[in-house]
């Protein structure tokens, strides 16, 4: 059998589970069973739940998602971080005026696009905090209120 030559292996490199820099997202089958339950809670919005390099989420006009970090402890504080992504969801489907704080010119008034903002986010917290009954989550009430404690001090210090 011949040694594939310098441009057959730089070939297979390239054609190896990435398109061309840019890495794949991770998917799992299967995540932690209350990790679980707020993906398929979340299926009920069509919101796509993904492991990847950075936390957010996004709303577009085809599609909902949400990234936890893959460093993230899908038990714990990647558990506690989807809730809160889970609150935002609730926020954009339920209505109300919570991204009022996007309409507000952040250079003119400085203020109130902070304090929008803040109130935008302790909402998030709030119904992410609600998921937790609603879907009978065994989350760690001391370490739900550390991280969210943590979150929001982000938005003064």
């Amino acid at each position: 059998m011949e040694k594939p030559t310098t441009n057959e292996r730089d070939s297979k490199k390239k054609n190896s589970g990435s398109i061309g820099k840019i890495k794949p997202k991770i998917t799992m089958r299967t995540y932690p069973k209350d990790f679980q339950k707020v993906v398929d809670f979340l299926k009920s919005y069509d919101v796509n739940v993904m492991i990847d390099c950075v936390t957010y989420y996004i709303k577009t006009e085809d599609e909902q998602s949400i990234c936890i970090h893959h460093n993230y402890n899908l038990e714990k504080n990647g558990l506690i971080t989807l809730l809160h992504e889970a609150g935002h969801v609730l926020q954009n489907n339920i209505g109300g005026v919570y991204e009022h704080y996007k309409n507000v010119d952040d250079m003119e008034k400085p203020k109130e696009y902070n304090m929008y903002q803040f109130i935008n986010e302790l909402d998030a917290w709030n119904r992410g905090e609600e998921l937790i009954e609603l879907l009978d989550l065994n989350v760690d009430s001391k370490r739900f209120h550390k991280q969210r404690e943590e979150a929001l001090l982000t938005y003064y210090v």
